[in-house]
């Protein structure tokens, strides 16, 4: 922002607290206050002087709600006070009684928030499972959460000068909190101006709740003619999910039909189900030979917390399934998965329709290059005779270990159907004496922002350090939400597009030259979802600690092939990030005693650059380490995260 302020420094600050409700469901029958003298500020839904609802693509949710409770910890009014110790203490004088439902009422809502299904089809799956002597294999697939990771949000600061509001917060998404503030105060968005803080949001935390916190302090900066400021703990919860796969396969291991049934909790409020769906149908379609397939999903809430992006949309959890599927299938087959993989891999399958890949030569190459590093086919033929055994080894001894592999592509962004949204945007400018403003509301620090520079300067031939980044929020252009990847996935095609025109008009027209660049937008009966160019193969090895109840990790193989790494750093560390988050969320012991070995090879051939492979990372890692325990138990085991009482079952034969 071009006018940054220091609301701390000036007289009279705010200090807000939302009152947020008890119970999960119910009504609110009375609200008392207790006495506040002026210095307090409260803000309900009555002093909202635009509309009480915060907006995302085509659904929304209440801001601040008057009645009915969706879910425990749902806003109801926020108290601002002189300091922080008063806010709190008044704040623990308020006193809110509810009215619960009846259990049938509770169960009759549930029931009446299922959407309708979306679906997905190839082939004909009548005629296929019509034949004769195929075989069936049907399992559920459960994801969950081991809990509900929270981030500290910084302060969200709002000060408002009779005029204009200016709004101090960290964001993945500045335009959405300029047109919620602008929605909910009745004030025009050009009169909203958005400095964007630092921010670490590893779970997308600060994608929709900023917004929310953004507009209560306007709300409060407004009534109190002050500057107003909010503290608060974001919650993230992973959306629960069902995954019933049915699969009709022949006895040389070809699968021939699928029928896919998912159900998709999203907690009281359903944001980028469209999108989500379309991440969901490229997890679910396999990589293999298929000759027909049928999905259908269904997105539900309930009174929990909203639970949307979680890192991605969904696809990294619905590959898993489908990779751990295809395990199971291959060894009910008579093959280990890695050789089943070498003959059913080829480049005519139903998932050409949902991500466009690169040759399934080169997934051949990475599945023997992981399974000669890790000595795959001689450990997993060990472990399944361990796994048959009538007699088994002692357990106390740490003798039930399992191996597990896994292939995954790489995506990033959001789909080529997703029309609601408004095209990623990037504008570069050249100015004299070698001087370039890059311009989006994307992060511009970290390692993305070092990434850009780096392409803009090999492709323009100037320093970095004559690379900069627009400010102020007046200016700068609409780039949309930074999620899934796509600063790394998708900007830096835009932005060396941008370059490329920039240096078609360099010498010939006079400076300043500008150029802005739109992400690719096209759908069609034969455009897929998504295009990848990026391949990654896990190996996982793992051992059951049955005194403490954990898997514990020892070894990670990872191959990954990539067409033209601009820091090949940057995709090492990357990499062995994801696999360490995506260890954490399915249940890895990952602690000082037990850190695995993890070995990263990556192989580059091509011009290309790279798209996204944190999504792809964890889904192999999650779908490995699924397989690997469930050979190290002997059992089958379909529920992400493992933990204590999972294997507790599996060990009792009640798994």
């Amino acid at each position: 922002m071009a006018d940054k302020r220091n609301p701390n420094s000036h007289q009279g600050l705010l200090h807000g607290i939302i009152i947020r409700s008890t119970v999960e469901s119910g009504k609110i029958q009375h609200i008392t206050l207790p006495e506040l003298d002026s210095r307090f500020v409260v803000i309900a839904p009555r002093d909202i002087g635009g509309t009480n609802r915060v907006r995302a693509l085509a659904n929304s949710m209440p801001l601040l709600t008057s009645s009915t409770i969706s879910y425990k910890g749902q806003p109801i009014i926020a108290l601002f006070g002189p300091d922080n110790e008063s806010t709190r203490l008044a704040a623990r004088a308020v006193t809110i009684e509810y009215e619960e439902p009846e259990q049938e009422e509770t169960e009759a809502e549930q029931a009446h928030h299922s959407g309708t299904p979306y679906t997905y089809s190839f082939g004909s799956l009548e005629e296929v499972t019509a034949r004769e002597g195929l075989k069936i294999l049907e399992r559920t697939y459960e994801y969950g959460s081991l809990g509900q990771p929270t981030s500290t949000l910084s302060k969200i600061t709002t000060e408002y000068d009779g005029q204009q509001l200016y709004i101090s917060t960290p964001t993945q998404w500045p335009h959405h909190v300029r047109d919620t503030v602008s929605d909910v105060t009745g004030i025009p968005k050009r009169r909203v101006l958005v400095d964007c803080q630092s921010l670490h949001s590893p779970y997308d935390e600060m994608l929709i709740t900023p917004s929310v916190y953004a507009a209560i302090t306007a709300l409060a900066a407004i009534k109190g003619s002050s500057t107003a400021q909010l503290l608060g703990v974001i919650e993230s919860r992973h959306p629960e999910m069902q995954v019933i796969r049915k699969s009709w396969y022949s006895e040389d291991g070809k699968v021939h039909a699928e029928k896919i049934k998912v159900t998709v909790d999203q907690g009281s409020a359903l944001f980028f189900s469209d999108e989500m769906a379309n991440h969901l149908i490229a997890g679910l379609t396999p990589i293999y030979e298929l000759d027909a397939i049928s999905i259908s999903i269904t997105f539900t809430t309930s009174n929990r917390h909203p639970a949307h992006f979680f890192g991605d949309l969904g696809y990294s959890d619905s590959l898993s399934s489908t990779e751990a599927h295809y395990n199971v299938l291959s060894k009910l087959s008579g093959y280990n998965p890695a050789t089943w993989r070498l003959k059913h891999t080829g480049d005519e399958h139903a998932h050409a329709l949902t991500i466009k890949t690169e040759r399934s030569a080169k997934l051949k190459q990475l599945v023997e290059e992981v399974s000669q590093n890790s000595d795959y086919l001689r450990k997993h033929a060990a472990y399944e005779m361990q796994a048959q055994m009538k007699v088994k080894l002692s357990t106390f001894l740490n003798y039930s270990r399992g191996i597990g592999l896994a292939c995954a592509a790489g995506i990033s962004g959001f789909s080529s159907e997703c029309k609601q949204l408004v095209q990623q945007a990037v504008q570069i400018t050249l100015n004299p004496n070698d001087k370039v403003e890059v311009n989006t509301s994307l992060p511009s620090d970290g390692a993305s922002a070092q990434l850009w520079k780096k392409i803009i300067s090999e492709e323009l031939s100037v320093e970095e350090a004559d690379i900069s980044f627009i400010s102020d929020c007046s200016q700068v252009i609409d780039s949309g939400p930074a999620v899934l990847s796509a600063a790394v996935g998708c900007m830096p095609y835009q932005i060396k597009r941008a370059c490329d025109l920039i240096k078609d008009k360099r010498f010939v027209q006079p400076l300043p030259i500008v150029e802005s660049v739109l992400s690719s937008r096209q759908s069609g009966p034969t455009v897929a979802l998504f295009t990848s160019n990026t391949w990654v193969v896990i190996a996982l090895e793992l051992e059951i600690d049955t005194i403490l109840l954990e898997p514990i990790v020892r070894s990670i193989w990872v191959s990954i092939s990539i067409p033209k790494p601009q820091n090949e750093q940057i995709i090492y560390t990357k990499a062995r990030r994801s696999i360490v988050r995506a260890l954490r969320e399915a249940g890895g012991n990952l602690t000082k005693r037990t850190v695995p070995t993890i070995e990263i090879n990556i192989t580059s051939d091509g011009e290309q650059l790279t798209s996204s492979i944190a999504s792809a990372v964890r889904a192999a890692v999650a779908s490995a380490f699924l397989s690997a325990v469930e050979q190290a138990l002997g059992t089958a085991i379909t529920k992400l995260p493992v933990d204590g009482n999972v294997i507790l079952a599996a060990l009792k034969g009640k798994s």
